[in-house]
């Protein structure tokens, strides 16, 4: 008969750190504007890096919108790197302009559902 220490099956919970999952989208809109909603089920982040400098950079204009729900707030930045915070079951919308190309990464536990979905119809 086999003995069995007290203790040896049981495992060490896994513990989920926050900001432990990330995912990324590539925005490079064509000749209309692009954009994505970022949502989670806990609090989340999302960054958005462009290429976007600005006056005299590309493209003329306003590079980007950032629009939080819960909020109802509504930027447009100018900003080569845009980051906002939202909290669980948000949604950010980022739209990007034509000549705007981009990267958006939204972080959030590693045991949420979270998502980056295009806001395109096509």
């Amino acid at each position: 008969m086999d003995r069995k220490r007290p203790g040896a099956s049981r495992q060490k919970p896994h513990s989920c750190e926050p900001f432990s999952q990330i995912l990324v989208y590539a925005l490079a809109p064509g000749t209309q504007p692009a954009g994505v909603n970022c949502t989670s089920k806990a609090d989340f982040l999302v960054y958005c890096s462009t290429n976007f400098f600005g006056t005299g950079g590309a493209p003329p204009g306003w590079g980007y919108a950032v629009n939080v729900k819960s909020t109802g707030a509504g930027f447009g930045s100018a900003s080569p790197v845009y980051i906002v915070g939202g909290v669980a079951n948000d949604v950010i919308t980022i739209t990007m302009q034509p000549g705007t190309t981009g990267f958006v990464t939204l972080q959030t536990r590693c045991n949420a559902k979270a998502s980056i979905t295009s806001t395109s119809t096509a």
